[in-house]
C-alpha cells in the first residue's frame, strides 16, 4: 500500500503551528511539526512575559498534546540540515542537563514549509550581545523578567530610580515600554510615590520618527500615551555601543543604564543559512515566489518571519507579522493539497487587516483596514478588543471550536486579562 505523502514543517510559531494545526488529520497526507521547544507560545505577547503582566501558567500549549488533537506528529529537535537531493532533514536533541540528548535523526518529506522565524539583528553594534537583552523568546523574556525585579528591590533600597533603555520603538520596544510601567506600583512602598521615584525608562529610535513605518495619526497616538505614561523617547539617535552601565550614542553622548533591551527590527533566523543553498534578501530570508516556494526547490516553500515574498507591483516585501504568517498558514493549507495532487494553486494574496499596539494602562491603539478601503485610527475598547482578538483566532484555529471556546473563556475571568491556556502532556 502506497504511503501518504509527508508534509514537513519546521518551525511552530504562529504560521507553522497554525499550518500543521489545519493540515492534521486529513486523510490524503501525514503531517510532522519540529521545533526546539516542547510548547507553542504566542510570540506578539512576549514583552508581556518579560514584563509580568501576564501568567506564564496558563499562556503556553504543548505541541505534544496539540500533535494529539489536532492529528499531526510533533518531533522536538534542532534542524541541522537540509539535504535536497533525498528530501530529508537532519535534527538534532534536544538536549537534556547532564549531557544527554536524543539521538540524531532524519525526517523525509514530500513538501517541506521552513517557518522557523526571525531575530533581533545587532547590526554589528559593540556590546550587543554582553550586555544587551533580546526578546526573541522566551527564555529571553524570563531572565529579562529576573533582572528587573533585581533592579527594582535594588532601585527602592538604594532611593534612586532604575534605569531601563530600550533601543528600537516598534512594536516590542514600546509595548515592553508601557507594560514595565503598568508593573512597577508593585515595588511602592508609599500610596503617594510616583512612576519615575522607583523607574525611569528611555525609548530610542534611530530614524527621525517613532514606529518607522507607521501611519502618522498611529504614531502620534503612541507618542502621546507614552508621555502621559512618563516613558522618554529619543530619536534621530543611532546607538554606536552598549555598555555594562549604560548606551552610547553615535555622536558620543552616553545614556546611563542598569537594564538596556535591544529591539531594534527584524531578520531571518541565522539558522537558515546553514540549512541550504537558499536564495536569501538582504535580511536574510528566503526568497519566495507568489505561491510561497523557494528558488532552490519548488518541494520546498517558506513562510512567516523566514520567508520574504514581494506582492505583484509591490515597492517593498510584507512586514513580518504574526498576521502574515497567519495568511500563510490559511493559504498552505490549501494550497499543499493541490500541488501534491499536481495542480497549480492561485497564488498567495495579503490581506492587510491593520497593526495594532498594546500599552497596558494606557490603553490599545492602531489602524483596521476593510477590504481597499482606507485604514481608519482606533482607539480604547475597541482597540483593545481587536488586539484581544489576534490570539484569540490564533487559539481557536489551534485547539479547534470547543477547546478553543474554553480558552476564550479562560481569558475572560483571568486576572491576567490575557488569552490564556496551558495544556501539558
Amino acid at each position: 500500500m502506497k504511503s501518504k505523502p509527508h508534509i514537513l514543517i519546521l518551525g511552530g510559531g504562529a504560521g507553522g503551528a497554525e499550518l500543521a494545526a489545519r493540515l492534521g488529520g486529513r486523510k490524503d497526507c501525514a503531517v510532522t511539526l519540529v521545533d526546539r521547544q516542547p510548547a507553542h507560545l504566542w510570540k506578539p505577547r512576549l514583552h508581556e512575559f518579560a514584563a509580568g503582566t501576564i501568567d506564564s501558567t496558563l499562556s503556553e500549549l504543548s505541541y505534544y498534546m496539540l500533535a494529539r488533537m489536532r492529528g499531526f506528529h510533533f518531533e522536538q529537535g534542532k534542524v541541522e540540515t537540509i539535504d535536497v537531493a533525498t528530501q530529508s532533514v537532519r535534527l538534532s536533541g534536544p538536549h537534556a542537563p547532564g549531557g544527554h540528548s536524543a539521538a540524531p535523526r532524519e525526517l523525509t518529506y514530500d513538501r517541506l514549509v521552513v517557518a522557523l522565524g526571525g531575530q533581533t539583528p545587532d547590526f554589528g553594534t559593540k556590546g550587543v550581545d554582553a550586555y544587551a537583552v533580546r526578546l526573541d523568546e522566551r527564555a529571553d523574556a524570563d531572565r529579562f523578567r529576573a533582572r528587573f525585579v533585581a533592579e527594582m528591590i535594588t532601585a527602592r533600597q538604594r532611593g534612586r530610580p532604575a534605569a531601563v533603555v530600550i533601543v528600537g520603538s516598534g512594536a516590542t520596544g514600546t509595548e515592553l515600554a508601557a507594560h514595565l510601567r503598568q508593573v512597577e506600583s508593585g515595588f511602592f512602598r508609599n500610596p503617594g510615590e510616583r512612576p519615575t521615584d522607583i523607574l525611569r525608562i528611555l525609548l530610542v529610535e534611530a530614524a527621525p520618527d517613532l514606529m518607522p513605518g507607521a501611519d502618522d495619526r498611529l504614531r502620534q497616538s503612541i507618542k502621546s500615551r507614552l508621555d502621559a505614561l512618563d516613558v522618554e523617547t529619543l530619536t534621530n539617535t543611532k546607538i554606536a555601543e552598549i555598555g555594562p552601565d549604560g548606551v552610547i550614542a553615535a555622536d558620543g553622548t552616553r545614556y546611563p543604564a542598569d537594564i538596556s533591551v535591544w529591539a531594534a527590527g527584524l531578520v531571518g533566523n541565522p539558522c537558515l543559512k546553514n540549512l541550504a543553498e537558499f536564495n536569501f534578501d538582504n535580511r536574510g530570508r528566503i526568497i519566495v515566489d507568489s505561491r510561497l516556494r523557494t528558488s532552490l526547490s519548488p518541494q520546498i516553500l517558506a513562510i512567516g518571519d523566514a520567508a520574504c515574498f514581494t506582492p505583484d507591483g509591490a515597492k517593498a516585501a510584507l512586514l513580518p507579522t504574526a498576521q502574515c504568517a497567519s495568511q500563510q498558514a490559511i493559504y498552505l493549507a490549501s494550497a499543499i493539497p493541490k500541488m501534491l495532487a499536481g495542480k497549480e494553486p492561485p497564488p498567495f494574496v495579503f490581506d492587510d487587516r491593520g497593526r495594532l499596539v498594546s500599552l497596558a494602562r494606557a490603553g490599545s491603539v492602531g489602524q483596521i483596514g476593510f477590504g481597499r478601503k482606507n485604514d481608519f485610527l482606533v482607539k480604547g475598547k475597541f482597540a483593545n478588543a481587536a488586539y484581544k482578538s489576534l490570539q484569540r483566532r490564533h487559539q481557536w484555529t489551534l485547539l479547534g471550536r470547543l477547546r478553543g471556546g474554553v480558552a476564550i473563556f479562560a481569558d475572560f475571568i483571568s486576572p491576567a486579562k490575557g488569552a490564556q491556556l496551558k495544556l501539558h502532556r
